[in-house]
């Protein structure tokens, strides 16, 4: 499973891809956030760095190339 850790400015929260859904350019996440898990569906866009979703009320980019595999 693809892995991400992001750093909110108080604490790491984890992300990890459940799928991606080209078709509806869609990407599913289970979000592991001050110990409570949440499976969430996000929109994906792209610009020159590739593929994103958008996080927090700051709607910070989540690159899907900054996921490693667990």
């Amino acid at each position: 499973m693809a892995e991400y850790q992001h750093f909110d400015g108080e604490t790491f929260i984890t992300f990890d891809i459940v799928s991606v859904n080209e078709r509806t350019n869609e990407v599913q996440v289970a979000v592991t956030n001050r110990g409570k898990i949440s499976v969430i569906t996000y929109d994906l866009y792209t610009d020159e760095n590739g593929d994103y979703f958008e996080y927090g009320c700051m709607y910070e980019k989540i690159y899907l190339d900054e996921f490693t595999e667990a």
